[in-house]
């Protein structure tokens, strides 16, 4: 049976992974098909603009890039030089990035107006980083596929429980991300650009989860304190 604190943590985890589903369908819905949770493709864009000249899209490229860069360099910085916690910074540059794409002019560039989903996934990315004991992205499939698909395998071929409570992990992860991808369908389908403010419910729901994870600990801290004062 999984231990409690896991099942925390999995709520956490599995709450802000629809968030980057949501993010994630919302960029494609919204934006030519155009996919800012990660960088491969920007990558690829922006070699593709320096090969053919195009100093426009290669400087759109390149501003993306170094977002994406400053969103990761800041876990780093902030948990180095301030007190602040870094997964309620993380949830309200994610509030944030909701609200800004819903009042962004509707005739700004498509790429321009993902600027803000690139900066928040990146931080999101490097903040929460799994759960359970597992490194899982919250903001895109691959690896959690790749996870999933192989460790299923390999409970099918040795009955390993343990393999199962993996496959269990990343199954949900999955799971609760692409639900979080037809959420942003049903919301840009109704509500067009202001469907992006959708997203804050299950976004409140991590918040939500995250406090209640955070008022037990400090419970447990003070309690500690007084037994061995």
């Amino acid at each position: 049976m999984m231990k409690k604190k896991n099942r925390k943590q999995r709520r956490i985890h599995y709450g802000i992974a629809s968030v980057g589903g949501f993010l994630g369908g919302f960029a494609i819905l919204s934006h030519r098909d155009m996919l800012a949770n990660a960088q491969t493709s920007n990558l690829i864009s922006l070699a593709i603009s320096i090969a053919g000249r195009n100093p426009l899209q290669t400087v759109l490229h390149i501003g993306s890039l170094l977002l994406y860069m400053l969103g990761l360099s800041l876990t780093v910085l902030i948990p180095r030089y301030t007190k602040w916690n870094l997964r309620l910074c993380s949830i309200a540059i994610d509030a944030l990035c909701l609200v800004i794409l819903a009042i962004l002019p509707s005739a700004l560039e498509d790429f321009i107006a993902l600027y803000p989903i690139f900066f928040a996934m990146a931080f999101q990315w490097n903040t929460f980083k799994g759960a359970d004991g597992y490194i899982s992205s919250s903001i895109f499939s691959t690896n959690n596929l790749r996870q999933f698909t192989t460790s299923l395998t390999e409970y099918l071929c040795d009955r390993d429980r343990n393999h199962l409570h993996k496959t269990s992990f990343y199954g949900g992860t999955l799971l609760f991300f692409h639900a979080g991808v037809a959420i942003s369908y049903f919301a840009c389908t109704a509500l067009g650009a202001m469907g992006s403010l959708v997203g804050l419910l299950p976004l409140g729901l991590s918040l939500f989860f995250l406090m209640a994870e955070n008022t037990k600990l400090r419970r447990k801290l003070i309690s500690l304190r007084h037994k061995t004062a």
